[in-house]
């Protein structure tokens, strides 16, 4: 009796047991967890949401719905419902999202899985944003424009894909004319006419009403003025352009026509309210390509100019007035159109510290500007009639130098003391690249006739020493003012006109990418035996943009192929010519910039054609920043702090169109636009 009672006790513990040993194998003790949120409609970045949008969580296994339910939170407050795809919870709103405004999402801690484990984590916070109202990023012809053809088309480049039929509802013009439409993307096309009259001025206009795919509105109205070809004169661009504030108060007030005009027929011509007082000029504005770009008196010139006597006032809108009264040079019958426009003035730019600066012709000519680092307060800091093409600005921010029309220039960063850097002598110069002290500058030059005469040592005004060549050849072509717009050629580099070149810290050794392609190391205080600048080395590579100096790395890093050919990718160039790739950066392109952190940010171009914008860590660690449907990112600028990239973004359906300067945030990846235009943005420190 004592064994059977031994046996069934051993027999009932090894069945507790075996429960205890089932259960501890089978039933799930992992709490639940929040694995991913995204936006079902976003606008092209993971973080940027279409007004009409759902938001997926999803779960890392499925949860009693209830508990994540109760738990949810979304700031500001949107009414709306759940429903649920296995462990993921689809929240809907009930309406429509505001536009342009930022939400935060949170979980508290709290939610059970279906074995009754709870989530200790939660979810802290994760961040979007709405949308903003579409945007008519820029038309073609411009706004403004003359000359339109009878039979001509307008072309409105859209932000976003639109609604199409609520666009072409939304479209009118005045005088009344027939219009049709075909789109292409973003981009819809206006075919004019049959019956535009000649030599008319045409107002187009997008009403409010005109929506995007998402359903946003443009919030206000589009217009954009237009003259049909007469057969008179008509005029090309009015500078400052119609409607833009920010003009700088140095500004020439000036009228470009497409032929030369009778200097007889101009005095009395322009008029200005409020009143300026000042000098009328006829110059010519045809470019650099037969010679240096300058605003002297041509008897053949193209342009009228009023060059006021004192600076505009700031913060003051301008009334311009033409009267149709300018003739063309040889023909009184050929009388211009008069016209009226506006345009605001800023306020001078006290110091470039922790300013951005970028390139944009929305003035009507191509110059510099300066906005705050949020984008507010953009303001003309050059006030050239002929494109400039480059740009750099002391370490203190204290001073710019520029090239404008083949004619280099310096001047304090609040407009004064302007002065061209070197003597008059026909030369035609480029790419001024700053050493670090900012004593002197690197440029292209050529000679009056054209001549390459590569690339020169210039000491700028005030500071010691001799110019010198520290090339013979390789400088651009003299023809700079045909990079028209913003100054984008489509390409992945750096137009040839832009500087190329790169210094160590101390200043004495430059890399320098010449506008053929080739690599130079050039030793700027070294000499040969018979005193004469030493000699430049010139690296087995290939590139067409600028390299940078990585203190890191303590080199020169560079976007470059083997001279013989092949695949670009990122090389280390160190300060006596070695060089070696950097792993993991085939199909680099286009210009590098270091952060403060050592890392890398540049372009790579994709098997399948995109263009995607990647940051590598000193430690190797590659992260690509998700671009925008129909965008290519460019030319990437670190904030002092490492923290924030500027980029400018282009259209993929046409690069030389801009599509902003926008900021990013690198820990979060999310982007946000500054300016509608504008290309080659950098930071002023």
């Amino acid at each position: 009796m004592r064994r059977l009672i031994s046996l069934v006790s051993a027999i009932v513990a090894l069945v507790g047991l075996g429960f205890v040993l089932v259960n501890a194998t089978t039933v799930d003790r992992r709490p639940p967890s929040i694995k991913t949120i995204a936006l079902s409609a976003s606008a092209g970045d993971p973080r940027l949401a279409q007004t009409v949008t759902a938001i997926d969580i999803e779960f890392s296994e499925p949860v009693k719905p209830a508990t994540a339910e109760a738990r949810f939170r979304i700031d500001p407050v949107v009414d709306g419902a759940f429903s649920w795809n296995g462990s993921t919870a689809i929240f809907t709103p009930s309406r429509k999202l505001p536009q342009d405004t930022t939400f935060t999402i949170s979980i508290t801690p709290g939610t059970e899985d279906l074995e009754g484990n709870i989530d200790t984590a939660g979810l802290e916070e994760w961040i979007f944003a709405t949308v903003g109202p579409p945007v008519v990023l820029r038309t073609t012809p411009v706004d403004g424009a003359g000359g339109v053809p009878l039979d001509g088309a307008i072309d409105l480049f859209f932000d976003r894909l639109m609604d199409t039929a609520s666009v072409e509802k939304a479209i009118s013009i005045e005088p009344a004319a027939p219009v049709s439409s075909s789109w292409r993307g973003s981009v819809v096309s206006l075919t004019l006419g049959p019956g535009l009259a000649p030599g008319t001025r045409y107002t187009l206009t997008v009403g409010a009403e005109a929506a995007d795919t998402g359903g946003s509105r443009l919030g206000s109205p589009f217009r954009t003025t237009f003259i049909t070809v007469g057969a008179g004169l008509a005029i090309v661009t009015a500078i400052p352009a119609d409607g833009v504030a920010g003009i700088g108060i140095g500004s020439p007030i000036a009228v470009r026509f497409d032929g030369p005009i009778d200097p007889v027929t101009t005095p009395g011509a322009l008029h200005v309210t409020p009143v300026v007082d000042g000098t009328f000029r006829v110059v010519s504005l045809d470019g650099d390509g037969s010679g240096p770009g300058t605003s002297t008196p041509s008897p053949g010139g193209n342009t009228l100019v009023l060059v006021p006597s004192a600076p505009l006032a700031p913060h003051t809108t301008y009334t311009v007035t033409l009267d149709p009264v300018v003739t063309r040079l040889g023909d009184v019958t050929a009388v211009t159109l008069g016209r009226t426009w506006s345009f605001t003035t800023g306020a001078p730019t006290v110091s470039g510290q922790n300013q951005i600066g970028f390139l944009s012709a929305r003035g009507g000519v191509r110059n510099v500007w300066v906005m705050n680092p949020d984008g507010t307060n953009q303001r003309q800091l050059t006030t050239e009639l002929l494109p400039v093409t480059s740009f750099e600005t002391t370490a203190d921010g204290a001073r710019v130098v520029y090239a404008s029309g083949g004619v280099i220039q310096t001047m304090a960063i609040d407009g004064t003391g302007l002065r061209r850097v070197t003597d008059r002598d026909g030369r035609l110069e480029y790419a001024p690249s700053l050493l670090p002290d900012g004593s002197a500058i690197i440029v292209a030059r050529r000679d009056p006739t054209g001549a390459d005469l590569g690339y020169w040592y210039v000491p700028l005004p005030g500071s010691p020493g001799d110019e010198r060549q520290l090339l013979g050849h390789g400088a651009p072509v003299s023809d700079s003012t045909s990079l028209t717009g913003d100054g984008l050629d489509g390409t992945d580099g750096s137009p040839a006109w832009i500087p190329r070149t790169a210094f160590d810290p101390s200043g004495r050794t430059t890399l320098l990418v010449t506008a053929t392609g080739e690599v130079q190391l050039i030793d700027l205080g070294g000499t040969d035996p018979s005193g004469s600048q030493a000699p430049p080395l010139r690296l087995a590579l290939a590139a067409n943009a600028a390299p940078t100096w990585s203190p890191a790395r303590n080199a020169f890093v560079l976007v470059a192929a083997p001279a013989s050919g092949g695949e670009p990718e990122l090389v280390r160039i160190d300060a006596r010519g070695g060089s070696a790739p950097i792993s993991g950066t085939s199909g680099a392109a286009g210009p590098i910039d270091v952060s403060s952190t050592g890392s890398l940010a540049f372009m790579t171009r994709q098997p399948d054609g995109q263009v995607l914008l990647r940051v590598i860590s000193i430690s190797g660690v590659v992260r690509d920043i998700d671009p925008l449907l129909g965008r290519e990112d460019r030319w990437p600028s670190s904030a002092p702090d490492g923290l924030s990239l500027l980029i400018s973004r282009v259209l993929t359906i046409d690069p030389t169109l801009s599509d902003g300067i926008w900021r990013v945030d690198l820990p979060t990846g999310t982007s946000r636009r500054l300016t509608v235009d504008g290309a080659y943005a950098r930071w002023i420190r």
